[in-house]
């Protein structure tokens, strides 16, 4: 075998042992390696203040570790971020919903029975939470705006 075999032989060795140990020790456990979570408060438990500020900018939803779906709502000038977004969920993943507003307000989850509300007071931001227990296309809306923030498509 040719000196330039060799080395090619011996490189890819290293890179297979490289890829090999590299899957070996990733965590297995994927909440070890995400960001510490912030509590949520449950329906039944009052709106709780969160340490963010509460002009800050409402952002696009996002799913933390434990695959629930995070949803910042912005409520200022008459106008709401999101507004009448539709969104794909699993039936049984917990929503939550982040709120600032500039305005008292309520914030209603049309997802069955009496629906899920969320009180908001001007300038505290709310977070309040709610899973979704079957398919269907739910409404989640300001009342005081009459305005549909998000719909949320579980499948």
């Amino acid at each position: 075998m040719s000196a330039r075999a060799a080395n090619g032989a011996l490189i890819c060795a290293v890179v297979s042992l490289a890829l090999l140990l590299s899957g070996c020790t990733s965590s297995a456990d994927p909440e070890a390696a995400a960001s510490p979570q912030t509590p949520v408060s449950s329906p039944s438990e009052p709106s709780a203040p969160t340490t963010s500020p509460p002009s800050a900018a409402a952002s696009s939803p996002s799913l933390t570790a434990d695959y629930a779906l995070t949803i910042n709502i912005d409520i200022s000038n008459g106008k709401t971020v999101p507004s009448g977004e539709k969104i794909n969920v699993r039936v049984g993943q917990e929503v939550i919903l982040n709120v600032s507003s500039d305005t008292d307000d309520e914030i209603h989850a049309h997802i069955g029975g009496d629906g899920y509300e969320l009180p908001v007071r001007a300038g505290e931001p709310a977070k309040g939470s709610f899973t979704l227990s079957e398919p269907g296309s739910f409404e989640v809306e300001s009342h005081d705006l009459g305005k549909i923030i998000v719909i949320l498509n579980a499948r």
